[in-house]
């Protein structure tokens, strides 16, 4: 009895063991503790139950790399994850740099594949484009005008041709002009402005010649007599018998034939003169001259005009 309290005094009294407790799990390779909720150990990964790979004294094992920290073997798939994000981030960020950064910072630089009209200059127009509208890439510049060399009617008998030209301003406009006819039939045009009357009709007949260049128009009308008509009066109308006309001496007597409804007098030699007044058909007038195959004529004793030698018979 002396003895048992004589090793009680000199250990200080009896040592107290804490209760172990019941919601934690000591682990039995690793030694550490944790919580019941795990299936495993979050230490060294140990089911509960398995022994070994633990020291004595409940000390971690050497080999023990997971968990807490500690490290453990490197899961392949996690290793796949981080390099395809690695090359995900540095792939957008050679788009984000190529498409963006560069213009940004005006890097672009020429070349070949860029815009290359911007190397060669306006005039180089390398894109196909053509100012002048010809549509064949020559340059120039775009149409303001065209005028004719005749601007009043035209009158042309059968087979007679009639040289139009056309004068485009700007003078450096390289497209060319183009002709038309209203009635090819009637009237003929070559794409130099040479019309032709092949009217082989019985009646005189209009026919409206345009030229164009650039968008931009101009016309004449030709009025075109036929070869088988007894033959037009300068008013418009048919007339029956044969054409007259040719050279009269100044003073001869003439007779007007093959205008029934009538001759126009005009002011001038040509139907773009105005009208001063109208011969009967079968009228006597009196030649004072010829221009242009056109009488000047005296009517009425003292008034004088101009008809068309077509439709004057002349007596001598």
């Amino acid at each position: 009895m002396a003895d048992r309290q004589s090793a009680s005094s000199r250990s200080g009294g009896s040592k107290q063991v804490s209760p172990r407790r019941n919601d934690v799990i000591r682990c039995e390779n690793c030694g550490e503790e944790y919580s019941v909720t795990y299936k495993r150990c979050p230490f060294c990964d140990e089911r509960p139950g398995r022994s070994g790979g633990r020291t004595s004294g409940g000390r971690r094992v050497a080999n023990n790399t997971r968990g807490g920290g500690y490290g453990g073997p490197v899961n392949p798939i996690h290793v796949i994850q981080l390099v395809i994000s690695l090359v995900v981030i540095i792939a957008a960020l050679v788009i984000v740099i190529r498409f963006v950064g560069v213009p940004l910072l005006g890097g672009g630089g020429s070349s070949s594949s860029g815009n290359p009209d911007t190397s060669q200059g306006a005039a180089g127009q390398p894109d196909g484009s053509d100012p002048s509208g010809t549509g064949d890439g020559s340059q120039g510049s775009a149409v303001e005008s065209i005028t004719l060399n005749r601007t009043e009617e035209l009158t042309l008998q059968y087979n007679e041709t009639y040289q139009l030209t056309a004068t485009v301003t700007p003078s450096d406009v390289q497209e060319p002009v183009e002709w038309t006819s209203s009635d090819p039939s009637i009237l003929t045009v070559d794409q130099d402005g040479l019309v032709q009357n092949v009217n082989t009709g019985t009646s005189a007949q209009r026919v409206v010649v345009t030229a164009s260049c650039g968008g931009i128009q101009a016309q004449c009308e030709v009025y075109c007599r036929a070869q088988n008509a007894g033959g037009t009066g300068d008013s418009g109308e048919t007339g029956g018998g044969t054409q007259t006309g040719g050279s009269a001496a100044s003073g001869s007597q003439g007779t007007i034939v093959n205008a029934e409804n009538g001759l126009n007098i005009r002011s001038g030699p040509g139907q773009e003169y105005e009208v001063v007044a109208s011969a009967a058909n079968g009228a006597t007038v009196t030649i004072l001259g010829e221009e242009n195959g056109w009488y000047q004529i005296r009517y009425n004793n003292t008034d004088t005009g101009y008809v068309s030698s077509d439709y004057v018979s002349v007596s001598g």
